[in-house]
């Protein structure tokens, strides 16, 4: 008996969790984002202190230039992986990025590994992606 109340237990969980994962997915479609982003680190251990440098200073040099265009300071949300390396990964949304050319970031970020900087396309999920890290 009690074997599957614990059962139940987790059922309720796993669909407490996709429900919650759903709907925050929901939530961040809402927002005109311009850019979906991967930052992956080349070095085997990085630690999350570190990896916050690193992104928050890309996202600085990535302000400072819609600053020098003449655009409000851009907008973003943050997942945060770990690979099966065992090393941190970032997932972003952003927007209020303007005519910024993204290869241009994606370039900044590969001093740390590599990135994947893409134009956002409302639709294909990548919201959901982003959101199911805060559950």
């Amino acid at each position: 008996m009690s074997r599957s109340i614990a059962l139940e237990h987790q059922d309720h969980a796993r669909r407490l969790t996709r429900q919650a994962t759903d709907e925050f997915g929901a939530f961040l479609s809402r927002p005109q984002w311009d850019w979906y982003t991967t930052h992956t680190f080349k070095a085997e251990y990085v630690s999350p202190k570190e990896a916050d440098r690193h992104y928050f200073a890309w996202l600085n040099s990535l302000c400072l230039a819609a600053r020098v265009r003449g655009h409000g300071r851009p907008f973003w949300f943050r997942g945060t992986e770990y690979q099966d390396r065992g090393t941190l990964h970032f997932h972003s949304l952003i927007g209020g990025v303007g005519d910024i050319r993204r290869l241009l970031f994606k370039d900044f970020w590969e001093l740390h590994g590599f990135a994947r900087v893409e134009q956002y396309e409302p639709g294909k999920g990548a919201n959901f992606y982003v959101g199911k890290y805060l559950t």
